[in-house]
């Protein structure tokens, strides 16, 4: 696929090597825009950049480790120096909690879930923000989970309700500049992360509904967005009655 001559913005996505990056990288090339992708697995990143634009004029990969500050430090300099100021970033790479039973993995598993989901998007967003409020031009995507608004497995949905509360507050901090703050809340999405949970109570898209909503996001930002629509109801039912919620997690969620 060539997408050479073709306009569009400035793009970080970290976790692009698969699941819903790779899906969201395909779909933004697909579109013009130019890319950085980072992700850990340097083989996979390779073959995508190759696919997408074999050029390398339009699309590059990174190799990043979100959890190390100096990588992220590199992958915002890499891409400034390919294609200038940083326009769009989407924190999209995340890890699962591996169960609910947490406690018994030991101090490295907290530390592992928080600082890819957590302490990385704050990061990479600091590192990006500055740069965008001097040009009043920007936005920041950052992939949260229906997770962060249901309370489901305790260690994962903190990771998740801590990325959705900065989102939102962002957000409002950042009204007036010019920067765009959304979040874009999946539920279950048919990636390699969701294989490994068993049968899930609800369907599962592939991971192109995602790379939708971030194209919607970019021509028309809102603050939230929770992909597939019907979980909107799930997320009001959680508030208006939370009995539900421990129903559904009892049936579905607690295995171990």
């Amino acid at each position: 696929m060539s997408i050479e001559g073709a306009g569009g913005r400035h793009i970080i996505i970290t976790g692009a090597s698969s699941g819903i990056g790779e899906a969201t990288a395909r779909a933004l090339a697909q579109a013009g825009h130019r890319l950085v992708l980072a992700a850990r697995r340097k083989e996979l990143l390779d073959a995508l950049v190759t696919d997408l634009n074999p050029s390398g004029k339009r699309v590059i990969g990174v190799v990043c480790d979100v959890t190390k500050p100096d990588d992220l430090a590199a992958l915002v300099t890499r891409a400034r120096a390919e294609f200038g100021a940083v326009q769009v970033l989407i924190n999209n790479a995340g890890v699962d909690s591996g169960g609910q039973k947490w406690w018994l993995e030991g101090a490295e598993e907290v530390e592992k879930v928080m600082a890819t989901n957590v302490t990385a998007v704050f990061h990479l967003t600091r590192l990006v923000l500055p740069e965008m409020l001097e040009n009043r031009n920007g936005h920041v995507i950052n992939i949260g989970s229906v997770a962060g608004r249901l309370a489901v497995s305790s260690l994962y949905s903190a990771s998740k309700f801590a990325v959705r509360g900065m989102s939102l507050s962002l957000r409002r901090e950042l009204l007036g500049t010019g920067v765009n703050v959304s979040l874009v809340a999946p539920g279950f999405i048919r990636t390699a992360m969701t294989a490994k949970g068993g049968k899930r109570p609800l369907p599962m898209p592939g991971p192109e509904v995602i790379a939708n909503a971030i194209l919607g996001l970019l021509e028309h930002s809102r603050p939230e967005v929770i992909v597939p629509s019907y979980y909107r109801l799930l997320c009001w039912l959680e508030t208006l009655i939370p009995a539900l919620g421990d129903a559904l997690v009892q049936r579905s969620w607690k295995k171990d």
